[in-house]
């Protein structure tokens, strides 16, 4: 149970960081690539610090067995986190998080369903799927103007 009150916790970061990217962007670089690239060095730099601190050993790369595709997860996030700081000021952060929460059901039904990319395979039941739809019905109304 800690661990989706933790998940809840974190969510509200979301809408923050963005608004955050956002006024960098808007304030200052004028670009939500640069400012996305800024807050991925802020977060470098906070993640160095917390390994080299809590001396987590950094594993050789010549031993990985990670799959190539694996490493595009940080091009993702890059691409993600562009994209939200430049929607951030221009749909509002109720719009841009209900439709991410949208947009990550459905993916979330469909690599856990297949069990895609290692997911444990989950199948789609009626209550699920009414749980999506719920959701997606939400974000909807939330958004309808």
């Amino acid at each position: 149970m800690a661990l989706l009150f933790l998940a809840l916790f974190v969510g509200t970061f979301m809408p923050l960081q963005m608004g955050l990217n956002a006024m960098i962007s808007q304030h200052w670089s004028h670009s939500a690539p640069i400012a996305s690239l800024i807050s991925f060095f802020v977060g470098t730099i906070a993640l160095s610090i917390f390994v080299v601190v809590t001396k987590i050993p950094i594993p050789a790369l010549s031993t990985s067995t990670v799959p190539w595709y694996a490493w595009f997860g940080g091009l993702l996030g890059a691409i993600g986190v562009t994209t939200l700081t430049f929607l951030a000021p221009r749909i509002g952060a109720l719009a841009m998080i209900s439709l991410i929460i949208c947009g990550q059901l459905i993916g979330s039904v469909i690599f856990d369903h297949f069990g895609f990319i290692g997911y444990t395979i989950r199948p789609v039941t009626l209550m699920r799927a009414l749980g999506v739809v719920l959701l997606i019905s939400g974000a909807y109304l939330v958004n309808r103007y």
